[in-house]
This record gives C-alpha cells, structure tokens and sequence, in this order.
C-alpha cells in the first residue's frame, strides 16, 4: 500500500531509460494510501471520502505525480537543458496555470529529495504536495541520475480552482507602464516573499510583478542577494503619467523595508 507515487514512477523512468530512452517526462494520477483517518466533511472522493456508513480504514487521496529523468534535452538554440528543479517547477507552473492557480513554493525538505532544491507547494496557504530533486541517494537505488518532479494533492486543487467560476473583466484600450527594478534583500529571502512586498505596496495599479533575475557578487553586500522584477502598471479608465508611477515606486520601497529590502537605485 504506497504513501506517495514516487517510487512507481522511479519504477517506470527506470524501465523506460533502459528500453533505450534518452530521456523521460512521466505523470501518473493515482492514489496513495496513508495511515490516518478518512475525511468526513464533504471533500469527496479526491480527498478519499467515499459513501458508506462505516468510514474507510486509511486514507485514500488521489495525487498527481511527475517524473523528469535522463540525459538533458539538446536544442539548437541554446546549450542542454537540464532536467532539474526549475524544469519540474517549469511544468508544474504550466500545470497550476492551466487551472487558473499561481504556483506559490516554501523551503521545504523531505528525506527522499536533494536538500536545497527542493520546496513544498502551497495552495490558498495550504501544504499540497512537493516539486524539487530526487535525493542523489534515492535514484542511485533505481539506477538514475539528476531526477527531478513533484507530487500533488488533487483535491485540494480542484476545490481553489476558480474553473467554471471566471468573471467578465472588460478590455482596456489603455496601454501599460512597463518599469524594471532591482531588489536588494537578506539572503533568507525568498524570491515569493519580495514579490508578495512589491504586490502589496503597488496597489492595485501594479497587474503583473514577474522576477526575471537574481545577483550575488561585489555589487550588493555580503549577505545580501539582488532580484530583479520587471512591473507592469495599468489603470482601466486612463493612460497611467510619469508622477502616478512614481508614487507606485515610494509605496513599493516602504514595503520592501518590512523585510529588509531596498531597491537598488
């Protein structure tokens, strides 16, 4: 009775490299088995209630599982592409996209996956599941190397899903302000937490805040990391000026002072 799908799909990477595979993107949706008490609060069947009058002895969730393994992909364009953490992060952005959901990620370490590349998924606030590297000692046992992927709840995804709930928003006619910043932050930091600090000092102006780099050298401050953002301001009603932008910019640098940051001018 398996706790997590891990292993299965070691198992089916592990056959695949070896009928002559180069490389391998695997998924299974299945359920695990874990030693804890079956829901009865109308989460339904992916959270493993199930009808009856008397409950089930384990708990019964449907996760989604996916397994990345082998030799990187080569393209024409660029150097090989790794098969690490941020192509697993990479898939399953695509994946919580897909269901209107933003990828929100913690440090976070298991036993069975490489420490420091690997984080904890959060949903609404919610632990539910893990995304990094399978731990360098883990794959050896299957025969493998630099394997990487995530396992997920489903129920949990389902329910904060806003599918099937979207709301009209009208089209604006009215071009973006588009503005590049350079955060300076603790090292501790996490990319998540300075981009939740610049969100909030923005308002409402601000639509998008995509980091799009990360420094560490002579230029900031031993300790100290630099991020770098690129914003995206729009209003519906008006074409944004100069002198509202530049309101944004004070309001963002007293938030990134409650965590330590500045913007590196």
């Amino acid at each position: 009775m398996r706790t997590t799908l891990l292993a299965s799909l070691l198992d089916a990477a592990r056959s695949n490299l070896d009928r002559g595979a180069d490389r391998v993107a695997l998924f299974e949706s299945g359920r695990v088995y874990l030693a804890e008490n079956a829901p009865a609060d109308g989460t339904g069947p992916l959270a493993g209630e199930f009808a009856g009058r008397h409950p089930a002895p384990a708990r019964e969730p449907l996760r989604i599982g996916c397994m990345l393994a082998g030799e990187p992909a080569r393209t024409w364009r660029q150097g090989p592409a790794e098969l690490d953490y941020f192509a697993a992060k990479g898939i399953l952005e695509g994946l919580l996209g897909s269901l209107g959901l933003e990828l929100t990620v913690e440090p976070a370490e298991e036993p069975f996956l490489h420490p420091g590349r690997s984080a904890a998924v959060l949903v609404d606030g919610d632990h539910v599941g893990w995304v990094g590297e399978v731990h360098p000692l883990v794959a050896r046992s299957w025969g493998l190397d630099g394997v990487a992927g995530f396992e997920l709840d489903l129920a949990p995804l389902v329910a904060a899903s806003p599918a099937g709930r979207e709301r009209y928003q009208d089209l604006t006619t009215f071009p973006a302000v588009y503005e590049d910043i350079a955060v300076v932050v603790p090292e501790e930091a996490s990319a998540q937490t300075v981009r939740e600090s610049v969100l909030r000092g923005a308002g409402e102006l601000l639509v998008s805040a995509e980091v799009f780099d990360l420094y560490r050298g002579e230029q900031v401050a031993e300790g100290r990391k630099s991020l770098a953002l690129r914003l995206a301001y729009r209003a519906p009603d008006r074409t944004l000026t100069d002198d509202e932008v530049a309101e944004r910019r004070a309001a963002i640098k007293a938030a990134l002072a409650e965590i330590e940051g500045s913007l590196r001018e």
